[in-house]
């Protein structure tokens, strides 16, 4: 995971703690891929919260990403 990425997929990894999901031997955490990390990536902070922080990634140009055009 590069340094651009971790930002987004920690909310994730802490916000998973809270549920069952990263407890399963399933495919949604990867464990399905030999040598894949598994890793709990939804947002499950709520709609409002997520929607804020995707403001905030458009109005900083959408850094980390690349776009094409």
């Amino acid at each position: 995971m590069t340094e651009l990425q971790a930002p987004h997929a920690r909310p994730g990894r802490t916000g998973g703690a809270a549920v069952l999901y990263p407890l399963a031997n399933s495919w949604y955490l990867g464990s399905n891929v030999p040598g894949k990390p598994r890793v709990f990536l939804p947002y499950i902070g709520g709609v409002g919260a997520y929607r804020a922080i995707c403001d905030e990634v458009a109005a900083e140009g959408y850094k980390g990403f690349r776009t094409a055009g």
